[in-house]
């Protein structure tokens, strides 16, 4: 395998692609192209002049004094018309194309780096491999909607809103704007999921940005994050992984930079609107049923860390799980993420206790309760839970597991969560 910088007008995009099947020539298979996914060709197009680049290597062979395209004619395509928008099958793309170009970031490049190979064989295992499946696992595997999320989340891609861009608006409302430029990609691969938005007092929820704590503590956090952005103090390097973001909003949290638990505003109650049909009114529609599974459907998860793949595991298992199926299974990983999820906390702040889950679920409440994660009331409700010989109690979960009678009713379980979710969620992400 080798990668060499082509002139475009050195590679031809294949007349035999497998998209399209046996074409005459280059021209008619850029012309089919464009007839099976104008759509999805212009929105690359538009993608590849926006990044100023194409990201994945098109897969080539020599073949009569040119290189044949067998993978990324797409890619190749986009370039070519890119670079001489007049070889466009249709007015309306020619001029799509010139528009294009003309956004073009800088001087538009002659060659275009790509993977050569010289074994048909090879290059026949390598489409194999790409686009026919996963094959049990010899090919790529696709990714599922919570690979997609996690993605998501870690980066900040895909988004609908811009972080970066709504910051800057309300720093710059407010006279708090630093004088170097701020990063938006790296701001927003920072605050790229509501937990850690969540942290610094905003939210994107909805679709809509908004103040979740005290605006002024959440500008004054805004403001040194942007500020250690702009100067190079904090870089895409620090944060490239959710352990790196953690640690940098741990210092803040240290430093008493961050808003804190005092300052988050009541929540605002949803606003209905009427909608306006012409239609008569229908039955009332169907109150969706209540989640199925222990973690309700939609519960925002913690950002994981490397050092906590067992227990997001355990977390997908309890939002993946029937609870009306699988009660007992669901009561042994209750525990666990209870377990799990304190022990992390502790040793994350080198707190000691002794091994008693009561004990030591005193020791995080009151590490969160001083460290202004959990108000006063909630503090005393996670006391009562761990003193109280009660039906929701940590002495209830050891007899989940232990007692031959012992078996609560499906609401029951529903009551656990409701009671110490917040304290998970936060015992693992803090």
């Amino acid at each position: 395998m080798t990668f060499e910088n082509l002139l475009l007008s050195r590679l031809t995009v294949n007349p035999a692609n497998d998209r399209h099947g046996e074409m005459r020539d280059e021209s008619a298979a850029i012309d089919e192209l464009f007839r099976l996914h104008e759509p999805r060709m212009k929105t690359l197009a538009t993608d590849i002049v926006a990044e100023g680049r194409v990201f994945d290597p098109p897969l080539v062979m020599l073949h009569d004094d040119k290189y044949l395209v067998f993978d990324g004619n797409r890619r190749v395509t986009c370039m070519k018309l890119l670079g001489d928008p007049e070889k466009a099958p249709t007015t309306e793309l020619k001029d799509f194309f010139r528009q294009q170009r003309t956004d073009w970031p800088g001087r538009f490049p002659a060659r275009l780096q790509c993977q050569v190979e010289s074994d048909r064989d090879v290059i026949d295992g390598i489409l194999f491999r790409r686009h026919t499946g996963s094959q049990g696992g010899v090919g790529q595997i696709g990714w599922d909607d919570r690979a997609k999320t996690n993605f998501v989340e870690r980066t900040g891609r895909g988004a609908q809103i811009s972080v970066g861009a709504a910051i800057e608006s309300q720093l710059r409302a407010e006279n708090l704007m630093p004088s170097e430029r701020i990063p938006w990609s790296t701001l927003t691969r920072l605050l790229s999921s509501e937990h850690f938005r969540g942290r610094v007092g905003v939210s994107t929820a909805g679709n809509k940005f908004r103040f979740t704590h005290e605006k002024q503590s959440v500008l004054s956090a805004l403001q040194k994050i942007t500020s250690d952005l702009a100067s190079g103090q904090l870089t895409l390097g620090n944060l490239w992984n959710n352990e790196g973001k953690r640690r940098y909003l741990d210092e803040l949290e240290a430093a008493g930079l961050l808003p804190t638990e005092r300052d988050r505003l009541p929540e605002a109650p949803p606003t209905r609107k009427a909608a306006k049909s012409k239609h008569k009114p229908g039955p009332s529609p169907r109150v969706a049923s209540a989640s199925k599974t222990l973690i309700p459907l939609g519960t925002a998860m913690p950002q994981w860390t490397s050092r906590q793949q067992r227990v997001a595991r355990i977390w997908t298992e309890l939002g993946s799980l029937p609870l009306n199926l699988f009660p007992n299974a669901c009561a042994a990983l209750l525990r666990m993420l209870v377990e799990l999820s304190v022990e992390g906390y502790m040793q994350e702040h080198n707190l000691s206790e002794k091994p008693d889950l009561s004990r030591r679920v005193r020791a995080v409440a009151s590490s969160l309760h001083e460290r202004d994660l959990i108000d006063e009331q909630y503090y005393q409700e996670l006391d009562r839970i761990r003193r109280n010989d009660e039906l929701i109690s940590i002495a209830s979960m050891h007899r989940l597991l232990h007692s031959p009678d012992f078996a609560p009713m499906e609401q029951e379980f529903r009551t656990y969560w409701t009671r110490l979710g917040r304290f998970i969620s936060l015992a693992l992400s803090h």
